[in-house]
């Protein structure tokens, strides 16, 4: 059992809290936003918010030129952060405290160079100033006071690039208000944008795509692109790309787009097969609004939530519009093996891209007895429909995403289907809970992308954590009468890591939880039948024996959505285990609340990782880009930071 802490507002200052099995009850207490400040809230008027900014800006930007770093205490307050993604280090950072940010701003700004910070007045068409306050509590009985931000974006300039960012700024009745404007730093985030001379070749940088006049001997585009294909000998990719899905494809197309050359190697026929090999009936969970991929939104005519195959020729589509090189068919084991004429080609990359997918390996459990089996044994990612098994037994083994969806689909054929929950299970309903997350950053009146990446970005762990238990138990209290009857019916729900549900378990884990989309009626009803809290003891000839001694006879098939081995494991087996050795832990947070090494420093030089949702893909494939870009300009000295 986890460690029970009584007050999840405490927990909310852990990187890895424990779990937990319901909802914060409570609003964000007021000393986790103002600290020890005295909030005046009533200087936070519409038509103030701006002046008050720009007087809290032009004080910061002075600190900032003449590095003159103790000024910040009238500015910042004590209990305020700082996320950095390489604007001030080639890294991901979270600094933590007055006295921390003072010492990482005096040792960074000076290597860094962060100036010409300014108001970005473009970021959001809903807020045409750049500032707007943010309330996520009104004043309560809970909180005398409301619970909220004056929201600010930014952009600025550093020695190697120019930079985004946003700022949350708390209202202050200090002696110093008029200093500060009557504004005290609670958060601040600063990610690199673009590096100078590698420019985002985007509007008016795009290529010609012609070159008019008269040419002897002119090449055609197609003629171009074909030999684009071919590599080896003097011909080599800067970065070799492993994997064609939604992080190979943004990896290499923000490469392409600063400049860099990259081959995407990829083991199936065709770019998408990765979403067209899965289950018939899979749909993707998230809306259309947080699944974009870099450069090339979804048409408006696109539906909320994308089918696996649209969505596969849909990557097909984007790796030829975007004219990015990938040889399909292949494999990696060293050297890059041609499935169909065995032929082998040697590459000699200067980088590699792990991009098979952030989860590695399907992770398939042995069982005693499976030999003697007569029915069928898959894993989940094998599993295409239950269409032949109407009025036949199945069992599903998990209580996921995967496994709800493949319950789902055995019920709809008619097959008579239980689903074995081993432990518990985060469940948000896609049409209520997650929706709240959602809203207003990614949804039909959200911003640009890039500023709704920034937004869902922007919030270090301690905030992140407060954020995501008020949406969780908004949507517990959306979804009450289902959380009942999924209780009384014996499956077991929890609220994620300190009750910030489903999102903060993704981002400790990378699974655990469900977004349901039907399935969890067909549970509630009895349709799925449920089998909690036990394991699976040895398979018979027609079924299965559990270890509290109960059974399933007449079983045809079972599915094993068991999830997937750690990323690791799938290079170890391509590179061996001298090169596996050295790589660090992959996911999960560090001890300042950042991924591991995803998309970061691996371990092992010029070996990088690149996987998760399409919205994670989306945003770190371009820090990813640049800091690949950086180091072979010789810009990064550390690695590591």
């Amino acid at each position: 059992m986890p460690a029970v802490v009584e007050n999840m507002f405490d927990m909310a200052d852990m990187v890895n809290p424990p779990l937990t099995y319901g909802p914060n009850e409570n609003d964000i207490p007021a000393s986790k936003v103002y600290g020890n400040l005295t909030p005046n809230p009533k200087i936070l008027k519409e038509n103030n918010l701006l002046p008050i900014a720009n007087i809290w800006l032009s004080e910061f930007k002075d600190v900032i030129k003449n590095r003159n770093f103790n000024n910040l205490d009238k500015l910042i307050a004590s209990h305020s952060a700082w996320k950095d993604h390489m604007c001030l280090s080639w890294t991901f950072h979270q600094w933590y405290g007055l006295e921390k940010i003072k010492s990482n701003l005096t040792e960074r700004v000076p290597n860094f160079d962060l100036s010409n910070i300014e108001i970005d007045k473009d970021a959001d068409y809903r807020f045409p100033t750049g500032v707007s306050l943010q309330t996520v509590h009104h004043p309560s009985n809970h909180n005398p006071v409301p619970i909220e931000w004056v929201q600010v974006y930014i952009k600025f300039k550093t020695k190697y690039g120019t930079g985004r960012g946003l700022l949350r700024l708390v209202s202050s009745d200090e002696k110093d208000s008029e200093f500060n404007g009557g504004l005290r730093l609670f958060t601040i985030f600063t990610t690199l944008d673009e590096l100078y001379g590698n420019e985002q070749q985007l509007g008016e940088r795009r290529p010609l795509g012609v070159n008019h006049g008269q040419h002897v001997g002119r090449v055609s585009w197609l003629e171009r692109r074909k030999k684009s294909f071919e590599y080896g000998g003097d011909k080599q990719p800067t970065v070799l790309v492993i994997g064609g899905g939604q992080a190979g494809l943004s990896v290499s197309a923000r490469l392409k787009v600063m400049g860099l050359d990259s081959l995407i190697i990829e083991r199936n026929q065709r770019i998408g097969d990765n979403w067209r090999k899965r289950y018939s009936f899979l749909v993707l969970h998230d809306p259309v609004w947080a699944d974009h991929l870099a450069y090339l939104n979804f048409p408006e005519i696109w539906p909320i939530y994308t089918p696996k195959d649209k969505l596969g020729d849909w990557f097909q589509n984007y790796a030829d519009s975007l004219e990015l090189n990938y040889w399909t068919n292949k494999t990696v084991v060293v050297k890059i093996i041609d499935n169909d004429s065995k032929e082998v080609s040697i590459l000699k990359p200067k980088h590699l891209v792990m991009a098979t997918g952030h989860s590695g390996e399907p992770n398939i459990p042995h069982f005693k007895g499976e030999d003697k089996f007569k029915g069928k044994i898959v894993h989940s990612s094998q599993h295409s429909t239950g269409k032949e098994y109407n009025g036949e037994n199945a069992i599903v083994v998990g209580s996921c995403n995967s496994a709800h969806d493949i319950a789902q689909d055995f019920y709809e054929q008619g097959a008579t289907v239980t689903m074995v929950q081993r432990s518990s299970t985060c469940i948000i309903n896609a049409e209520k809970g997650a929706k709240v997350s959602l809203a207003g950053v990614y949804d039909q009146e959200g911003p640009k992308t890039e500023t709704a990446d920034m937004i869902a970005m922007s919030m270090p762990y301690k905030l992140m954590n407060l954020v995501h238990q008020q949406h969780f138990r908004r949507a517990c209290t959306l979804e009450k009468d289902m959380i009942q009857k999924l209780t009384a019916k014996g499956f077991k729900l929890d609220s994620g890591y300190a009750g910030t549900g489903m999102y903060g378990k993704y981002f400790r884990r990378g699974g655990g939880y469900c977004i349901d989309v039907g399935a969890s009626k067909l549970v509630a009803d009895g349709k799925i039948r449920v089998k909690q809290g036990v394991e699976v003891e040895r398979f018979t000839e027609d079924g299965v024996i559990f270890k509290d001694g109960s059974r399933i006879d007449n079983v045809s098939i079972v599915v094993l959505a068991t999830g997937y081995s750690n990323m690791r494991n799938t290079a170890e087996k391509i590179f061996g285990e001298k090169v596996a050795s050295k790589l660090n832990e992959i996911w999960g947070l560090d001890n300042e609340g950042e991924f591991r090494a995803i998309y970061r420093y691996s371990g092992h030089p010029n070996f990088w990782y690149a996987g998760g949702n399409l919205t994670i893909v989306r945003y770190y494939s371009r820090l990813l880009a640049l800091k690949i870009i950086a180091q072979e300009r010789g810009m990064i000295e550390n690695l590591e930071d």
